[in-house]
């Protein structure tokens, strides 16, 4: 009996593996199908991903987040390490006071003799230490809790000198794990910086290239137009004399008679003679063209110029700098060569130090930005330039050549 249930079991079992593969069989493709949509899906939904993440504001996103990404990390790896170097020197110091107070209360009888010279060696061992210390690295300039260089803001105004190539050199990783991390950062960070301000840079070129051709030469664009439709009413009107006298001289006919009494002109008299309205119609559609419009150098550096003026007065006001270390400070940083002798929020008078780093990282972002616009169209001034050069020397003919 037992073995007799067994084998309608198994009996079962095939029936219903049989039943499946013949399932499948009839509709093969629906499974595959819905495998197929699944991965169109998937597909549709990368390539929309990485067209946004490569577009100029997916650009500008990512590179914000890589930045304010990395300030948190950098903050992770560094802010252990400077309080514990913030403690070792205020140890180091209270221990030289105890040292000067011993040297003072084992001294029997206060001579000057005496006293200096054992005073001066304790003061010179802790003077080498900090020099010591300061030539690693170590800030011990500000005293009060909002002074710690790994703060969020620092973090990020050190994230953003890595991937601008900067390199202030002010505030450097001391650990391990933060070197390592610096190198991994700047491998990738540099080349999305470069390829964001690409970007950014025609866009703003475009941009410019659009108020200057508006709204700057919008008076010497009027009196272009102006000047054309004296031009072609000056021609319409010399066309319409000479077939005036042409007319006149000639004798009449009957071809002629029949001609002038027909109100029918022909196809090609109206296209030689181009009615007063069609002029003015034309004339008025005829717009330039803002990108084929180029800026001249001048503009550009006047507008370099002015950032420069406005970063050196702010800054001179903000760290009592003067004028010219305002204005060293601005070009240092814009020309990515980065010093670092001049730092806002560094010395010891500086107030409100996390919004001064702030407005330092947005001045740079910002000017480096201005920079690739400025480069960008001093670039196709120079083109455009040599181009009309070579025209006039008939080396090239094509006005498209470069």
């Amino acid at each position: 009996m037992f073995f007799f249930r067994l084998g309608r079991k198994q009996r079962r079992d095939e029936l219903l593996q049989e039943q499946q593969r013949r399932t499948a069989s009839q509709n093969p493709t629906i499974p595959r199908s819905i495998h197929f949509e699944r991965m169109e899906r998937c597909k549709n939904c990368c390539k929309s991903f990485t067209t946004f993440i490569f577009s100029r504001v997916g650009l500008c996103l990512l590179v914000v987040a890589y930045a304010f990404g990395g300030g948190m990390v950098f903050q992770f790896l560094e802010s252990d390490s400077e309080e514990a170097d913030i403690n070792k020197v205020q140890q180091h110091l209270n221990i030289t006071v105890e040292k000067l107070f011993e040297h003072s209360m084992n001294s029997s009888f206060l001579y000057q003799d005496n006293w200096i010279p054992k005073a001066r060696e304790i003061l010179e061992d802790y003077q080498k230490d900090i020099v010591r210390r300061t030539k690693r690295g170590s800030q011990g300039e500000r005293v009060s809790d909002d002074t710690k260089q790994w703060n969020y803001p620092g973090a990020i105004l050190y994230a953003i000198t890595v991937i601008t190539t900067i390199g202030y050199g002010h505030i450097t990783c001391k650990t391990d794990y933060g070197k390592i991390m610096t190198m991994i950062y700047a491998i990738f960070g540099i080349p999305l910086m470069l390829l964001c301000l690409a970007n950014i840079g025609s866009t703003m070129a475009d941009a410019f290239r659009f108020i200057y051709c508006n709204i700057c030469c919008s008076y010497c664009n009027m009196v272009k137009k102006r000047r054309n439709l004296r031009a072609l009413q000056s021609v319409e009107l010399s066309r319409n004399a000479a077939a005036a006298a042409t007319a006149a001289s000639l004798p009449p006919s009957p071809i002629t008679t029949t001609l002038a009494s027909n109100p029918i002109q022909s196809p090609t008299n109206d296209l030689e003679q181009p009615p007063p309205q069609n002029v003015v119609e034309f004339v008025d559609n005829l717009s330039i063209d803002y990108r084929k419009v180029t800026i001249p150098i001048s503009v550009t550096l006047s507008l370099l110029s002015s950032y420069l003026i406005l970063g050196s007065v702010l800054f001179s006001q903000w760290e009592k700098w003067d004028y010219l270390d305002g204005a060293y400070f601005c070009f240092v940083t814009l020309a990515t060569i980065g010093l670092g002798d001049l730092v806002p929020g560094k010395s010891i008078t500086s107030t409100q130090v996390e919004g001064k780093l702030i407005i330092c990282a947005l001045y740079v972002l910002l000017g480096l930005s201005l920079m690739a616009m400025c480069f960008n169209l001093m670039q196709e001034e120079v083109r455009a330039k040599f181009r009309r050069l070579g025209n006039k020397l008939g080396i090239t003919d094509d006005p498209n050549y470069w």
